[in-house]
């Protein structure tokens, strides 16, 4: 994940040294800008070219950033905005496809709901991603057992990684959270 960092940068103010706004992907077209992701971080970091002869675009991933004040509740904002992005990366890895002896299944709650209420079945017809699939009762019990230790896996990470963003006492301290799953 730490990688996937490299993707996020933040807007500042270079003549008070403070930061602005959130961490964010950068947009495609921003102010008079368009193809910001197309340029160098030196280009983005001091925009007087562009006519914002006090903005810039700073990557989270440079030391640079530490020059920067960070307000208590911009630090805030970005705290919750890196935990939505957390969110959605766990929701991602949670809904990956399970495997179980031919059969494909989404590892969701829809899924894991339906297992549930089939568990005392003998025997049934399931549809999987790639088509049906019988099952019996100790089957069923097993892909449940599955897909359940699956997501409560990234359920565990997800409030790792949300403890360290809230000990982070600065943006900087971002690229000190272990992202790793």
């Amino acid at each position: 994940m730490n990688q996937n960092l490299n993707n996020f940068y933040i807007l500042v103010d270079t003549e008070k040294k403070i930061i602005i706004d959130k961490i964010q992907q950068l947009p495609q077209n921003w102010k008079n800008i368009a193809g910001l992701p197309g340029l160098s971080d030196e280009e983005l970091r001091d925009l007087t070219w562009a006519g914002h002869s006090n903005l810039g675009w700073i990557s989270i991933r440079l030391k640079e950033i530490e020059d920067y004040l960070c307000l208590p509740e911009t630090l805030e904002l970005n705290k919750n905005t890196l935990k939505d992005l957390i969110s959605k990366i766990r929701k991602e890895k949670q809904a990956e496809i399970i495997e179980y002896q031919g059969a494909k299944l989404k590892s969701n709650t829809n899924t894991l709901y339906s297992l549930f209420l089939l568990h005392k079945k003998k025997e049934v017809n399931y549809k999987c991603i790639n088509g049906y699939h019988t099952f019996t009762s100790s089957q069923i019990c097993e892909l449940y057992d599955i897909i359940d230790t699956n997501m409560q896996k990234w359920f565990d990470w997800e409030m790792n990684v949300y403890s360290q963003i809230d000990a982070c006492l600065s943006i900087s301290d971002f690229l000190n959270v272990n992202y790793d799953f």
